[in-house]
């Protein structure tokens, strides 16, 4: 029981206690006053029971109510139904009996004992999200949303890399996914994965900002598009040092990709006898390392760089050690001591390939802006390479997995060392994949190599959060007064407080934020892009902001007067009490006489 009930019960049972000892002292002929005085005295009774109840428990403030019901988009329009005011938000369909409000925050300020709300529909906007921490919450969810649900755009870019896009779409599993260029060119396709999910792949050597689409087709028929906004900037070319220990086509091509994508090379071979190829030798020592961003390596030209390069990986070089065939056991030995558990034979096999794009994807997948690349002489009918690798797991621990062939097996891992990062690559003659039609294949495999483990540039911050024109839109990370530019080149000067500032943008397109010498951009979408995703999102907010509450008590509603009011009120009503029982005031002559 309630402590609540349990005083009301004791109050209730002293008030009529003391009401039958007034009405039996009333009945003595010592005792009895005037009809006045005794009325008088029954009801102080209850009052400084009322009272003290009050003072112990405040009430909430009469004539406001306890809950609201918060309709949003897609609530039902039948939801006029039922006791507690109905709010209508901005987004939400109109509702007969509905009182519009244009935010929570507005309705909370009409209604100031609500500490309940019941939303309905699709969920509250991110601007109302904040308002509702402090509120029991309970959330009638409409249908769940059927398209694109989640997008993950990718980060900042250098020219020439790789990169990658994932979502999920809903109530759609027989639906493929595309993913065009700026020129409309397809990239990359696959259908929806049973979850839902799905990653594709592009690439972009043109500095700049670039649009790619993102395309949810059944069949031809086109469901659903959604921006992909990507920024690719332009950085000093990283350095690469390629060291082969003798001339073949592996290093050949390996070359020929990484000038395309933008890298500074340097390949050196030995031909033997002391007689190196390709460019001019560069010392293998700490200052000239240093100058590099990555070191590609194979196994030959390993053992006379070892100490160099181990040492140069500590510092901060990326190191991508390559196998050109078996390895002997000094090599795997030492290979091992980096932190890869080389199980396997240690024989050459063939390589499991994964399909093949179809050629205009192949072809588009190469990047953009790049009319002196010569497209891919191949055709879907042409036969697989012959591609093979050394039959060694480059797994173990703190081994993370790059590259896995379609059978599952790992051919490219990499791990730590000191500041620096180390891969290990069992593949023997990539290049094959160049001859044959899967040029796209092989830019993938280095870039992704690269990527992992060479020295990072310094770079901007890209937000890849999604944002939208007519919402709040906040960059954390800032230091001090920043300077907002539009993407009409508009500028707006701006606050941050801890760290954070927030603006409202009312045009699509890119956001730049100038923070001393460091810069922040997020990219802001139509305001009628994404509906799908963006009733997911606020579904997802609302439901967190319910089951986080769901086993907390409801908060006491905030009393309309404070308690020390009440208390007041008791003393003085228990003043008077007392002083009328004391006092002849009010008594009859001859029960005066007897006193």
């Amino acid at each position: 029981m309630k402590p609540e009930t349990i005083v009301a019960a004791l109050l209730a049972l002293a008030t009529l206690g003391a009401a039958i000892r007034l009405l039996l002292w009333q009945r003595s002929a010592a005792q009895r006053a005037h009809p006045w005085r005794l009325a008088l005295l029954l009801t102080l009774q209850p009052v400084t029971a009322i009272l003290l109840y009050c003072a112990l428990f405040p009430p909430a403030s009469i004539g406001q109510t306890a809950s609201l019901r918060i309709a949003t988009a897609g609530a039902p329009r039948l939801a006029s139904a039922g006791g507690d005011p109905l709010i209508l938000l901005p987004e939400a369909p109109s509702i007969a009996g509905g009182e519009r409000a244009p935010d929570l925050a507005t309705a909370l300020r009409r209604y100031p004992g609500v500490r309940t709300i019941r939303v309905l529909g699709n969920g509250l906007k991110p601007r109302d999200v904040d308002q509702a921490r402090g509120l029991s919450v309970q959330f009638n969810a409409g249908a769940f949303p059927t398209g694109l649900t989640h997008l993950a755009p990718p980060p900042a870019i250098a020219p020439g890399s790789r990169f990658e896009v994932g979502g999920t779409v809903a109530g759609m599993p027989d639906a493929d996914v595309e993913l065009l260029d700026p020129a409309g060119r397809v990239t990359d396709a696959q259908p929806v994965r049973e979850d839902g999910g799905f990653l594709l792949a592009g690439t972009a050597r043109a500095a700049g900002t670039a649009r790619f689409t993102l395309r949810i087709l059944r069949g031809k028929r086109v469901i659903e598009k959604a921006t992909v906004p990507l920024w690719v900037e332009e950085t000093p070319r990283p350095r690469l040092l390629i060291l082969s220990g003798a001339p073949g086509p592996e290093a050949k091509y390996l070359r020929r990709w990484a000038e395309d994508a933008g890298f500074d090379v340097v390949a050196q071979m030995a031909a033997g006898g002391g007689i190196s190829l390709g460019d001019a030798p560069v010392p293998l020592d700490a200052a000239s390392l240093a100058r590099f961003d990555a070191a590609i390596v194979d196994d030959r030209s390993w053992p006379a760089a070892r100490n160099a390069l181990a040492s140069a990986a500590a510092s901060g070089l990326g190191l991508i050690l390559r196998a050109s065939g078996p390895l002997d056991a000094a090599t795997r030995a030492q290979w091992r001591a980096l932190g890869f558990a080389l199980g396997g034979t240690n024989r050459v096999v063939p390589l499991a390939l994964p399909p093949v794009h179809p050629p205009a994807i192949a072809t588009t997948r190469q990047g953009i802006g790049d009319e002196g690349s010569p497209p891919d002489i191949a055709s879907p009918d042409d036969p697989l390479p012959d591609i093979n690798r050394v039959d060694l797991a480059p797994e173990g621990a703190g081994v993370v997995p790059i590259l896995r062939d379609a059978g599952g097996r790992t051919l490219a891992g990499w791990r730590a060392i000191g500041r620096g990062r180390v891969a290990l690559f069992t593949g023997t003659d990539s290049y094959g994949l160049t001859l044959t039609g899967r040029r796209d294949l092989h830019g993938d495999w280095w870039s992704a190599l690269l990527s992992a483990v060479a020295r990072p540039a310094p770079t901007g911050i890209v937000d890849t959060a999604l944002h939208w024109a007519g919402e709040r839109t906040t960059l954390c990370g800032l230091t001090g007064p920043a300077r907002l530019e539009g993407p009409d080149g508009r500028r707006t000067q701006l606050a941050p407080v801890n760290g954070c500032a927030a603006f409202w943008p009312e045009k699509a397109g890119w956001f730049r934020v100038r923070d001393g010498k460091s810069w922040r951009a997020a990219y802001v979408h139509d305001r009628g892009a994404l509906p799908a995703l963006r009733q997911a999102r606020d579904r997802q907010a609302t439901a967190l902001l319910a089951s986080s509450q769901r086993d907390r008590p409801a908060a006491a509603a905030a009393p309309s007067v404070p308690p020390w009011l009440w208390w007041l009120g008791w003393l003085m009503a228990v003043a008077l009490l007392w002083w009328l029982e004391r006092s002849r005031f009010g008594r009859n002559q001859d029960a005066r006489s007897t006193m």
